[in-house]
């Protein structure tokens, strides 16, 4: 019952299923969405091959079967391989196989090429600490490579939100693509993508940055190394622009400017302004409505109420409201940030009730 509840937002298609049959809560949490699994699952080729060593709950499995010719599925954890095979005949999937193996020894026995293998690596340590690097993940996919040229043509892997964009790029060596995915706002996944028959790393990397959302989404792309020099605001113009999620992470901070003719506010404020309204910009826009000291007397005077957002500022969110001693709430935002190298405040609205995305 509790994985069925689970089911109905994360995974909606197995949800409508009832012979569905789901492992305990650690591995259902730590499982791909339904949104993200689709959206790896278009990566890969119509009738590829696919070795997904690191199954887990298997979502991404499933998903990749819809797409491929085959799908090994290897994992060393005997219940969730039944549930797997369970799953898999359930949904009538005939092409996936399981092995209940340690995936270095099963790549290293296998008798065939695969078009791509996924790896999605453990991301915590015996103690349940999280873990980010490539190499403190298990299995340690820098130490892999050889093995892996060996077997396939292709490798996904996934990676921690948290996880340095150009370090991984540049130990991993074969990298072609980055896939930064969030879904309803919030960034999920970060995907590395590369021909692994290539014996030279690739410059410059194409960096795709999607936001996928309950009936929409967006997406983006840029190159790493930057080309594209920032353009900075001489001060706050009469709108604000927070950048999404997926752009947060990218931080293609000169690209963003071009993309959409908005102007940074400072080298370490991710937020831009500009004297006109950018309606399709990807992520918050509010409306400037002034600027306001940010000191209890000067807040209090303007506003009783407001929502606080905080960006490059010495004082944290917490730290600040109680400094100003204004209450949360109402349809005001207070934006407490960086101009310039100046400590700013201004009084800011949601332009035209909008947040696209």
């Amino acid at each position: 019952m509790e994985g069925m509840a689970m089911a109905s937002a994360k995974w909606p298609w197995l949800a409508e299923n009832d012979r569905i049959a789901y492992p305990c809560r650690l591995s259902r949490e730590q499982s791909s969405s339904e949104t993200a699994a689709r959206y790896k699952a278009d990566i890969i080729g119509i009738g590829d091959s696919v070795a997904d060593l690191t199954g887990g709950m298997g979502i991404d499995s499933l998903m990749f079967a819809y797409r491929a010719s085959h799908v090994d599925y290897v994992e060393q954890d005997r219940d969730l391989c039944d549930i797997m095979l369970h799953n898999s005949k359930v949904l009538e999937l005939g092409n996936v196989s399981c092995h209940q193996a340690e995936c270095r020894a099963w790549l290293r026995e296998a008798d065939r090429r695969f078009d791509w293998i996924y790896i999605d690596p453990a991301r915590r340590d015996a103690q349940g600490k999280k873990m980010v690097s490539l190499a403190d993940c298990q299995p340690n996919v820098l130490e892999m490579i050889p093995l892996l040229q060996s077997k396939a043509e292709n490798l996904m892997l996934k990676c921690s939100p948290m996880i340095d964009l150009q370090d991984s790029i540049s130990r991993l060596g074969i990298v072609g693509q980055v896939h930064i995915v969030a879904v309803g706002h919030e960034c999920k996944e970060v995907l590395f993508c590369g021909r692994l028959s290539d014996e030279a790393p690739h410059a410059p990397v194409t960096v795709k940055c999607v936001d996928i959302w309950n009936g929409g989404v967006w997406h983006n792309k840029f190159l790493l190394p930057h080309s594209t020099p920032v353009k900075y605001a001489a001060t706050m113009m009469s709108y604000l622009y927070e950048p999404n999620a997926s752009l947060m992470k990218g931080a293609p901070w000169g690209e963003i400017g071009e993309w959409y003719g908005v102007e940074k506010l400072d080298r370490n404020t991710h937020l831009y302004t500009s004297a006109r309204l950018v309606d399709d910009f990807p992520g918050r826009v509010f409306e400037v409505m002034g600027e306001v000291k940010l000191n209890r007397k000067a807040v209090r005077a303007a506003v009783e109420e407001a929502n606080l957002l905080v960006r490059n500022y010495p004082a944290d969110a917490n730290t600040l409201r109680k400094q100003l001693g204004v209450a949360e709430g109402g349809q005001t935002f207070i934006v407490a940030t960086t101009v310039k190298g100046e400590k700013k405040g201004f009084l800011c609205r949601k332009a035209n009730g909008r947040q696209k995305n």
